[in-house]
Parts: structure tokens; C-alpha cells; sequence
């Protein structure tokens, strides 16, 4: 059968979304094109089950975000949904490479669901999701970590870890951030705790104890009293993100300790999603924990590019300078605090 090509009048208007429709296509080929060779029960059910794990996901994005922009019809789709995930079930459970019949009505359902579905049941709610962008009030505030909630100095690690092998810091600089990857791959959870210190005892040519590598490598942070406040302030009336690029000990010795760490609603760290940003996974990992639209969410970061980055994921990004520009900003969104 004849795979199912992407045309952009299928396109919603939302980069999420349409992102998952394409990628839903993509799975959908790949069945069609097992279920019109015949091939094994096996390597079928394998893609059914890829399939409805994906578009459970789809799904409930969609329906977060008709909920929010309020969509009459929200029920009705959500019914839509329900029959598509329990066909589903029954075709994998009935799957026989001997039926014609049964193959044929697979890829006759699979096809004229994926489209009927897109051209008329999501192209319907997607006006009010047009509406929504410009009318959409901010009901989070997500905060990067460092040099928004706490100030940073590397030096301070580097003079800590100088006095424990013995190099000088500027050799260690060196060694670390220009000749190495190795805090880029531990923040991105490509290496755990262990293989970072052994690849700076390496580099450091010492082996080196782990409770004195952690006092240096964790002693770099300083809270900003004024996010602090902020925080504190806009807890009553909004749901509060945490996003950061970090490592296991900086979580666990740093930010978990900050006293205003518990005053989070969703937390959302690099090593734990496996990325870093500006990789859009961030993004969708904390619009997920918090339950919202991207429109309804504020993102602050110290770093334009990742503000921009959130920006464009339909976040309202910020770029953090200053305390009094940050409540600037945030009061010209219609914050409150």
C-alpha cells in the first residue's frame, strides 16, 4: 500500500502538534508497509505497541491544549480518541499475515483514520488555538538556575580543585572546559557521577577523593536574594518551574539544598531528560510536568539564545539581567506579585 504523505494543509499551526502528527505518520508508514508484506505477528505487534505508546502521548498533549484554550467539543474528541486507541488493541490482538480480509480493513482504518482525523476533527479546534496564543494569561513561571536563582563562579572550583592536585588553575581551565567534554556530557546525563570524577582525576593526574572533589566542585553558588523574594511572592498565584542545565552533585548539593527549592512545582534537569537546552525536550518535559500550554508558561534564563529557544516553542521567554528588569518584564506580561 501506498505510504501516506505529509501535505501542509495538515499542518495545525502548532509546532508541537504537528511534530506529532508527523511523527505518528512516520510509525504509520512503517505499519503499513509490515502489515502489507504479511511479515510476522511479532514484528507487527512491536509497531502497534510503538504506536499506541506514541499517540497516548499525542493524545494527551491535544487534549491539554483544548482544555486550556477551551474547546467545546473537548469531550467528543477525547471520545474520538478512545475508539482509535481501543481499534487498535483489537487489530494488533487480531493481527494474521493469512487474513487479506483483516489486513485490508487494518490499512483501510489506518489511513482514513490519520486523515479524517487531522482534515476534520484537529483542524476544527485549531482556530481556537490560533485565538489562544494572543489571549492566553501566563499561569507559570518557569526559572533557570544558575545566574537567575544563584549566581555562579567556576574559579572557585578551579582554585578548589588546584589545591588538591596541585596544577595550576589555569591549566585546569584548560584541561576542563576547552580540552575536554566532560561537564557538557555529565550535565547531559551522557556519564554518571563516577565517570566524571574519574575523567578529572585523569585530567587532574590524581586520584582524587570524592567528598573533598565534591565540597570544590559543588562551593560555586550564591543565591540571588531578589529571585528569591520573587519567588516567594508569585508562589500564591501561579504554578513555578525549575529548569536547568545540570549535574547530579550540582542537584543534590546545591539546588536541592536552596531554601526556596521546595516552592517548585516541576523540577526539569538536563542529566535527568538526557539533553541540554536549547533541545526542545526540556522545554516539553516541564510544560508536561506542569499541565499547561506553552503560551501560559514564562521562562527566564540568563542565556538569550535559550530564552529564544523557549520563545520559539511559544514560551514567553525572558532574558534575565537584572531583578528590576526581570519585574519589569514580568509586570508588562500582566504578572502580579
Amino acid at each position: 500500500m501506498v505510504h501516506i504523505q505529509w501535505k501542509d494543509r495538515y499542518n495545525i499551526g502548532y509546532k508541537e502538534i504537528d511534530a506529532q502528527h508527523k511523527g505518528l505518520l512516520g510509525i504509520l508508514n512503517e505499519l503499513i508497509d509490515l502489515v502489507g508484506e504479511r511479515r510476522d505477528p511479532e514484528q507487527v505487534a512491536g509497531i502497534f505497541h510503538r504506536l499506541c505508546d506514541y499517540v497516548r502521548i499525542h493524545f494527551s498533549t491535544e487534549e491539554r491544549y483544548m482544555r486550556s484554550c477551551g474547546y467545546p467539543r473537548l469531550e467528543e474528541h477525547e471520545a474520538l480518541h478512545a475508539t482509535f486507541v481501543q481499534k487498535l488493541l483489537e487489530l494488533n490482538a487480531a493481527y494474521d499475515p493469512a487474513d487479506r480480509h483483516l489486513l485490508d480493513e487494518t490499512l483501510d482504518f489506518l489511513k482514513h483514520w490519520y486523515l479524517d482525523h487531522i482534515i476534520k476533527a484537529d483542524l476544527d479546534y485549531s482556530p481556537f488555538l490560533q485565538r489562544y496564543k494572543t489571549e492566553a494569561p501566563v499561569k507559570a513561571v518557569i526559572f533557570d538556575f544558575g545566574n537567575v536563582l544563584c549566581s555562579f563562579d567556576n574559579d572557585r572550583f578551579l582554585k578548589g580543585l588546584s589545591a588538591l592536585c596541585g596544577l595550576p588553575e589555569a591549566v585546569l581551565k584548560t584541561r576542563l572546559y576547552l580540552q575536554s567534554t566532560l561537564t557538557q556530557d555529565y550535565e547531559a546525563g551522557r556519564i554518571g557521577s563516577s565517570e566524571f570524577l574519574e575523567g578529572v582525576s585523569a585530567l587532574c593526574g590524581k586520584d582524587l577523593s570524592e567528598p573533598d572533589f565534591i565540597r570544590a566542585y559543588t562551593d560555586i553558588f550564591t543565591p540571588i536574594e531578589a529571585t528569591s523574594d520573587l519567588i516567594r511572592k508569585l508562589k500564591p498565584r501561579y504554578r513555578l518551574g525549575l529548569l536547568s542545565n545540570t549535574s547530579p552533585w550540582h542537584f543534590e548539593h546545591a539546588i536541592q539544598t536552596n531554601e526556596v527549592f521546595p516552592l517548585f512545582d516541576s523540577v526539569t534537569l538536563s542529566y535527568e531528560v538526557g539533553a541540554s537546552k536549547p533541545d526542545p525536550r526540556l522545554f516539553e518535559d516541564a510544560l508536561g510536568k506542569l499541565g499547561l500550554m506553552a503560551e501560559e508558561c514564562v521562562y527566564i534564563d540568563d542565556q538569550r539564545p535559550f530564552a529564544l529557544a523557549a520563545a520559539e516553542h511559544l514560551l514567553r521567554g525572558l532574558t534575565y539581567t537584572t531583578p528590576v528588569t526581570l519585574m519589569s518584564q514580568l509586570r508588562h506580561l500582566n504578572v502580579t506579585f
